[in-house]
């Protein structure tokens, strides 16, 4: 499944446990105080008043109905909830996620370490929202959220109505924590390069995926892609004749759009490797040469990372040979 990003402006608040040198992350349950609201129709005062300023934006950028001093915005908030499929899902998506702690718990270690890397980043309110299988993540400047009824399991059996098979594995609950750290990454450190550029592109999401790896250091490394066991191993097998068809076929420089893409966005394979290969590969390589990068390169501070755009020098700098 695409990451997909919502961007929009909303006042900046640095987290007070921040200012006082610890992070602990609390993950603000919207979704839940909603659901209260839609089951038993409280007054909006005593419900949702106190989550107005995200209410406005959820209304507005992720149901389409405007905000909350629009007329009949709460008719319009009703109704759209109103499709007992779409409340099946909700109720489903609040006994998953009943108990959020172990989330919060892996969220505080993984934002402290990005912190010591980039102290003068704000780490942003966080909080799961329910989008009717729409957004995955928003991003704001002070605000980070989740549609979490996208993430209720591979198995799940709505989701075989919506999505291809082969997005099911990133629709599980383990994969909440990555994409809430990839989406506040893609928002703080924005892609700069040439876009049709596959090796400006792999290596643009090869630093973020090596930074996710570091960040979720107890996982198995396969995670930091959303690649099971099974797809690491082809793509460390294949590692070598992978490398040689970017070359061969001149993907690696040429502007093209379409090829990259082709690298880059999740489908059920990597068009242009072998039909058994998994989706994204040319992340995967973009993973390997950063990893490359920095074990050849071990005075490089993720800050200096980032800020490298001359994606020829990195690549030489690697000294990646598969």
């Amino acid at each position: 499944m695409v990451l997909i990003l919502t961007f929009f402006s909303f006042g900046c608040s640095g987290k007070k446990a921040q200012e006082e040198g610890f992070i602990s992350v609390k993950i603000n349950r919207f979704d839940s105080v909603l659901y209260e609201y839609l089951q038993n129709k409280e007054p909006v005062d005593s419900l949702l008043n106190t989550n107005l300023a995200f209410l406005n934006i959820y209304g507005e950028r992720v149901l389409n109905i405007g905000t909350t001093d629009s007329s009949g915005f709460y008719s319009r908030l009703n109704a759209f909830f109103s499709e007992p499929t779409l409340m099946g899902l909700y109720k489903d998506e609040q006994e998953v996620f009943e108990n959020v702690k172990p989330y919060e718990n892996e969220l505080s270690i993984a934002f402290q370490r990005l912190l010591n890397e980039f102290p003068e980043l704000k780490i942003p309110e966080i909080y799961m929202h329910v989008s009717g299988l729409n957004q995955n993540v928003i991003v704001a400047d002070s605000v980070l959220s989740i549609s979490s009824d996208k993430y209720l399991g591979s198995d799940y059996a709505l989701y075989k109505d919506f999505f291809y098979d082969y997005q099911f594995q990133q629709m599980s609950p383990n994969r909440i924590v990555p994409d809430y750290l990839l989406g506040f990454m893609m928002s703080e450190f924005p892609f700069k390069g040439n876009s049709d550029v596959l090796l400006d592109r792999m290596l643009y999401e090869g630093k973020l995926r090596y930074i996710l790896s570091v960040l979720l250091q107890e996982r198995p490394v396969n995670e930091s892609l959303a690649y099971s066991e099974e797809q690491w191993n082809w793509c460390e097998k294949s590692e070598a004749k992978i490398w040689k068809t970017i070359l061969q076929q001149k993907h690696l420089y040429t502007p093209d759009y379409f090829i990259t893409s082709q690298y880059i966005n999740d489908a059920p394979n990597t068009a242009p490797l072998n039909p058994s290969s998994p989706g994204r590969a040319g992340i995967w390589v973009g993973y390997r040469i950063i990893s490359s990068f920095m074990k050849n390169n071990p005075e490089t501070k993720w800050k200096d990372l980032i800020d490298l755009t001359d994606y020829q020098e990195i690549l030489k700098l690697s000294k990646y040979k598969p």
